[in-house]
């Protein structure tokens, strides 16, 4: 009996010695892989080359015989996209042969703020790309909304109406994903309000910035009738009321009604476009 009890002790004596050497080994094992192992022996830089090898590498922080799993490819991401304003996006991806990748996806001037003689450039997303540009690619619109409280190179743009910039992406995107080309101008400066210029000589009021996405095909076939029926076109054409269009042209444009105001209150023309016409047109 007392020879089962002592066995007994001496089998939980080498489980706990046995435990013990096995988070010895395991703690040896991470320091040598934090320490010794996993050492970035080389960083590869992919992708649209906007900036050179130095610029991006530098930017992300990520050094060369650092360890591999001590380094956050998060912040060496962001870290690159604020430090160079024209990445849209840096992907960061390590091997295990100790190799970090960087990949980077060039960021597109979509839109410009007007700043004294000069612009300061934005992409689709609000993130200011540069400023005190002289002259503005082709595709790049004038965009009012307000007040600009912050327009730094790398950061996202801020103005003074707290929903202009999630106003501004929201009604880009539906325009863009909507394929309504040509706009020259957009005003977000009234959110129920949304309005566009086509080719610097239609303004498109578009109504609140929720319905803009319904609207894009609409929109497109009106502006295509009204090219082809009156081309050179120069006017407004409402399309804040659904499935409606009314267009007017600039000689005898009337002013139209605050958001408040009901339709009826408005002085538009008796036969406005509708979705059908506009469609079989």
């Amino acid at each position: 009996m007392r020879a089962e009890r002592a066995k007994k002790r001496r089998r939980r004596r080498n489980a706990i010695v046995i435990s013990l050497l096995t988070v010895l080994l395991l703690i040896v094992g991470v320091v040598l892989c934090l320490t010794v192992f996993f050492k970035i022996a080389g960083i590869e830089v992919t992708g649209d080359e906007i900036y050179n090898y130095e610029q991006i590498t530098e930017a992300s922080g990520i050094k060369i015989g650092e360890n591999m799993f001590l380094t956050s490819a998060k912040t060496a991401a962001e870290n690159i996209e604020k430090a160079l304003p024209y990445v849209e996006k840096a992907e960061i991806k390590r091997s295990l042969s100790c190799k970090v990748t960087i990949h980077i996806t060039a960021a597109t001037a979509c839109a410009a703020l007007e700043n004294g003689e000069s612009y300061i450039l934005m992409n689709a997303s609000g993130k200011v790309l540069e400023d005190g540009v002289v002259a503005l690619s082709d595709g790049v619109l004038i965009l009012e909304a307000g007040e600009v409280t912050s327009a730094v190179p790398g950061e996202q743009v801020t103005f003074a109406a707290e929903n202009a910039v999630a106003d501004f992406v929201a009604a880009y995107a539906a325009l863009a994903d909507g394929g309504v080309a040509g706009l020259t101008q957009l005003d977000v400066r009234d959110r129920l309000r949304i309005q566009a210029v086509y080719e610097n000589r239609i303004t498109l009021i578009l109504g609140e910035v929720a319905s803009i996405a319904g609207k894009t095909d609409f929109v497109k076939a009106t502006l295509a009738r009204c090219e082809q029926n009156t081309p050179g076109f120069k006017g407004t054409i409402d399309f804040s009321i659904d499935k409606k269009a009314y267009q007017n042209a600039e000689e005898d444009t009337v002013t139209t009604p605050p958001a408040s105001e009901t339709p009826s209150q408005a002085n538009f023309p008796e036969n406005p476009i509708s979705e059908s016409a506009s469609a079989a047109a």
